[in-house]
């Protein structure tokens, strides 16, 4: 991983993000991930939103919060949001990535870092496994309009 560095994420790095997002996705980020990542500015206290730069590019970039009010859980780290530009990946700025929040997860308090990823998407399941998460303590359920 040479010549890639990391800062803070900043309002004018929504842009290249929300880019880099879709091209993950394959779709445009929901409003709700500007606004919410836009909320991690305003809560340095409680979260980290970091940028992997080169050459004065963003390349990538990893969103994450302390929460503690789900269920009566101690509070955690919640890694919402990993990614690498298609062109970057398989450098381990990712696995970099991670490791920056995880680190600033921990600073912040939190004992468990926690993420969530789809069941077929192997390639963030390999990167969370990499980095040492295992199944934890819950199950994700879920109620879609179809099954009321």
């Amino acid at each position: 991983m040479t010549n890639v560095e990391m800062r803070p994420m900043r309002e004018g790095d929504l842009e290249i993000v929300s880019r880099i997002y879709a091209s993950r996705v394959g779709s445009p980020p929901p409003v709700s991930f500007s606004t919410r990542v836009r909320r991690l500015f305003e809560s340095p206290d409680a979260s980290v939103a970091v940028v992997a730069e080169s050459g004065g590019e963003v390349i990538g970039y990893v969103v994450g919060e302390v929460r503690s009010w789900e269920f009566g859980s101690e509070p955690a780290g919640w890694i919402f949001g990993v990614s690498v530009a298609t062109e970057h990946e398989g450098r381990g700025i990712a696995r970099s990535l991670v490791a920056r929040a995880v680190t600033r997860l921990r600073v912040l308090g939190a004992r468990t870092v926690r993420t969530m990823a789809a069941n077929d998407d192997v390639a963030v399941l390999r990167l969370f496994r990499n980095a040492g998460f295992v199944a934890g303590p819950y199950t994700q359920l879920e109620l879609g309009e179809e099954d009321e």
